[in-house]
């Protein structure tokens, strides 16, 4: 029973050093990326709030603002469920727009685990040694975000308008440092929207994304420590749209209603890098500032999705 104290209290104090931002994430352009499995490693259930401020550049001069409300439980040693709530506004001029985005509900079984080494030296106990998780990740998008509101183009809306199906594969690990432990995560994630969204006269086919991220944390101080990461996004497919004209000619007088349907010609590729602070607050309140910017950017913002920066903090508590 003493053992099993010590070794709980030993658990405890290590995961408390490591942030832990909300769970199923998305970019900074709300294309989805499932969330990291540092809980996989060393398994904390909680609640976490994070807000996004984006800007879409000069081209439509859009301000991008979402409030993400998350949530993540471990049932059992292996299996995991998370989702997040997004609550999004978005502004260009006299004109804004908010309400309830695409819920993302996500779960996560773990198929490696290596927990620590765990060492005696007389009476005391103590985990060192490298942490190791890998899980396999299954996710879905929803498609509770408004998508016509005032009659604006998507760009404009809260919700992407497609139920998307979210797989993935993550890996993570976690290696002793002189100020507690650092983490790397590394993974590939599948996002396969369902269906079109459709506007008055106007429907889009989304792309389907494969997407590879990987992130660093590094401890500097006892409450202090640096992240940077990537998130590499290929279009699979290619993004259509549709538009519907209805005229009418001189020799018919009745409404003819024609069809078009374009392919969007946008880059394979999208890359953004991602750089914050994070500290550790009386043990189970961790908090993270940073920033994400595009290298590779979308050619056109027809869904909302182009993104020049995006500035972010992020809380969370951890109950267990």
């Amino acid at each position: 029973m003493a053992l099993s104290y010590k070794l709980l209290f030993v658990i405890i104090a290590i995961t408390t050093s490591l942030p832990q931002v909300c769970p199923a994430q998305c970019s900074d352009a709300r294309v989805c990326s499932l969330h990291g499995n540092e809980n996989g490693i060393f398994r904390r259930s909680g609640v976490c709030a994070e807000y996004l401020n984006g800007y879409s550049g000069h081209d439509y001069d859009i301000r991008y603002e979402s409030l993400k409300l998350g949530g993540y439980y471990w049932t059992s040693r292996e299996f995991n469920i998370n989702c997040v709530l997004p609550l999004n506004r978005q502004r260009s001029g006299n004109v804004a727009i908010q309400g309830i985005g695409d819920v993302l509900i996500a779960a996560d079984y773990l198929i490696n685990d290596h927990p620590g080494d765990l060492t005696f030296s007389g009476d005391n106990s103590l985990i060192q040694g490298r942490f190791e998780a890998t899980s396999l990740q299954l996710g879905v998008k929803l498609a509770t975000g408004s998508t016509n509101v005032l009659h604006l183009p998507l760009r404009y809306q809260s919700g992407l308008g497609t139920n998307d199906i979210l797989l993935g594969i993550l890996y993570a690990a976690a290696n002793p440092q002189k100020y507690d432990y650092d983490l790397f995560q590394g993974g590939f994630s599948l996002q396969i929207p369902l269906g079109k969204v459709a506007q008055d006269s106007f429907s889009l086919q989304r792309s389907i994304d494969l997407l590879g991220r990987i992130d660093y944390n590094y401890p500097i101080l006892q409450k202090f420590g640096l992240k940077a990461g990537a998130l590499v996004i290929a279009h699979l497919t290619k993004a259509t749209r549709s538009e519907t004209f209805i005229y009418t000619t001189e020799t018919s007088p009745d409404p003819i209603s024609t069809e078009v349907t374009s392919t969007i010609n946008e880059n394979t590729f999208q890359c953004n890098i991602t750089a914050g602070a994070t500290y550790t607050y009386q043990g189970d309140i961790s908090l993270e500032t940073g920033f994400i910017l595009p290298l590779l950017k979308r050619k056109y913002n027809y869904d909302g999705l182009k993104r020049e920066y995006t500035l972010f903090v992020s809380a969370n508590y951890h109950f267990n």
